[in-house]
Parts: C-alpha cells; sequence; structure tokens
C-alpha cells in the first residue's frame, strides 16, 4: 500500500533540482576531478551529473505518473529518513567488519575532505544509474504482463531485476578475491534492494539519504579510521 501523497508538484521539482544544483556545484571543485575519473574517465564530471540529473527527472516524472512514486511524500519523508538511516547503520557495521575480515584495498575510499564533496555527487548519479532509470525502464517493459502478474507482483519483479544491476556493475569491475566478491555481490544487492523499498514505500529524498548515510559511515567515517588500524 502506498502513503498518502507527495507534495506539490513545484514543491517537489525544486527540491530535486535543489539536489541536482548541490551536486554540480560539487562535481566542479578541482579537488574531487581525480576521483571521480575512477567512474568517468575522462568524461568532464559537471556534464556527467548534469546528464544524469536530466535522466533522472525524466525517470521521476515517468515513475510517479505510472505508478505513484514520489521526491517528497507528504507525512512520510522524515519517517522514511529515519527507515533509511537504520538500514544504513546496519549495512555499515556490516561492510566495517567485512573489512576487517576480508580487507578491501587500501585506496578504496576517497580521503577527506574531498569526500565530502565527492559522494554526495557521485552517489545521486548512482541513484539514477542503477535504480531510478533502470526501474522505469522495467516497469514500462513489464506493463504488458501486469493484468496476468498483478501490479504489485509486477512492481516486486521490477525491484528484484534492478537491484541487481550495481552490485554486478561493482563485482564485474572489483578486481576481488572471490570470497570477497561474493560477500561485496550479496552486501551491494543488499543497499540496493533496500533502497528501491524505501523509494516505493516513502520517496526518492528517503531513498537518497539512506545512501548517504551508508557513505558516511563507510566511506567517510570508517574510510578514515581503516587506514590507521588496518594499514
Amino acid at each position: 500500500m502506498v502513503p498518502e501523497a507527495g507534495w506539490t508538484i513545484r514543491t517537489q521539482w525544486g527540491v530535486y533540482a535543489a539536489i541536482v544544483a548541490v551536486a554540480l556545484v560539487l562535481a566542479t571543485l578541482p579537488a574531487t576531478e581525480p576521483y571521480f575519473a575512477w567512474f568517468f574517465g575522462e568524461l568532464n564530471p559537471v556534464f556527467a551529473v548534469l546528464v544524469a540529473g536530466a535522466l533522472g527527472a525524466v525517470s521521476l516524472g515517468a515513475l510517479r505518473r505510472l505508478d505513484g512514486f514520489e521526491i517528497l511524500r507528504r507525512g512520510s519523508t522524515m519517517r522514511g529518513m529515519a527507515v533509511g538511516a537504520a538500514f544504513a547503520t546496519v549495512l555499515g557495521v556490516a561492510i566495517v567488519i567485512a573489512d576487517i575480515v576480508f580487507r578491501y584495498p587500501e585506496d578504496i575510499n576517497a580521503p577527506m575532505p574531498q569526500a565530502l564533496a565527492f559522494y554526495p555527487s557521485i552517489g545521486l548519479v548512482a541513484e539514477i544509474v542503477f535504480h531510478i532509470l533502470p526501474l522505469t525502464i522495467t516497469l514500462l517493459l513489464l506493463l504488458p504482463l501486469r493484468d496476468r502478474l498483478g501490479t504489485n507482483r509486477a512492481m516486486w519483479i521490477a525491484i528484484i531485476l534492478v537491484a541487481v544491476a550495481e552490485p554486478t556493475f561493482q563485482v564485474f569491475f572489483g578486481g576481488e578475491t572471490p570470497a570477497l566478491a561474493v560477500y561485496t555481490w550479496v552486501h551491494v544487492f543488499a543497499i540496493a534492494f533496500l533502497q528501491l523499498y524505501v523509494f516505493r514505500r516513502y520517496d526518492f529524498v528517503s531513498m537518497y539519504s539512506l545512501r548517504l548515510v551508508y557513505y558516511m559511515y563507510w566511506h567517510l567515517v570508517w574510510g578514515a579510521l581503516r587506514l590507521k588500524l588496518l594499514f
């Protein structure tokens, strides 16, 4: 069951535009350019964020009309952010334990203070590329089967299919040992699935905040501590 409707269209798009604008400003900082190159290569990070933001806007508009997704949902955003933070905390503890046991590479995280600018921007791009856009495409492809599957079942099929994308990409390009690769896939799948659940149950802002809180634990706090404790 989807909760009460979101705020006005103007308010929702204003919030989304503000998120994209902040990501764009952060992507312009020269100190973050080498870390964006991990993902974008020679592609200009500002251009990448701008394109992702535009694709996200189109996809969010389609998802809103198609299945009632919202950027902000009235009476639910704060609760959704709290739920997302709880999920992020559990997942953050899990990845720290895995890092201690399996040991991820030393240079896996961007250092401070560059991390404060890098992760909010790359997190927005990841949300759109791995979740928002694929979910839109998958739900559109499943439209002819909705009468047979039912709307709710079609939605969960789409969520599971989309949740596979990010862990598969990360493991394929990660170059990790087999044991670590298996753990990484399961862990990132859990993150993606829970984010999509939060998006469906609450809103986009709650989903994005889950990623940011997780990044705070893994890439910022533990990212700094692990260099002193593990290497």
